[in-house]
């Protein structure tokens, strides 16, 4: 999909030039555009659009890891990491060198976090 110069910078302005995702600041050129809902969905109805709604600006490695995937199977994916971690020698053994700190904790997206805020304001 070709997107518009005037809606790239709509996508980036939504979250002040953060990814929608882990939240790190992104440079305007870096900026990925995520469909939010995917545009290729298993069941058609579920398919997203171009719409700006379901635009996202998303860095490289959140935009490369979420695929084509819907918002909760992302966060499925992300919270499996430490499990699919805990099974590499490596990890093991920083683990107890304590150079490795297991934090176990519910995945929060930024825009998330961001839409908690604003609503208590």
């Amino acid at each position: 999909m070709a997107i518009s110069k005037k809606t790239r910078v709509a996508v980036y302005k939504k979250f002040d030039g953060h990814c929608a995702y882990c939240g790190r600041h992104i440079a305007y050129n870096d900026m990925q555009v995520d469909h939010f809902k995917p545009q290729r969905a298993w069941n058609p109805e579920d398919s997203g659009t171009d719409d700006i709604e379901n635009l996202m600006p998303s860095c490289r490695m959140c935009n490369h890891y979420k695929r084509a995937h819907d918002l909760e199977t992302f966060r499925r994916y992300i919270a499996e990491i430490p499990r699919k971690l805990q099974e590499n020698y490596t990890y093991k053994v920083g683990v107890v060198y304590g150079n490795v700190l297991e934090n176990p904790k519910a995945i929060k997206f930024y825009f998330e976090k961001v839409r908690d805020t604003n609503a208590t304001d």
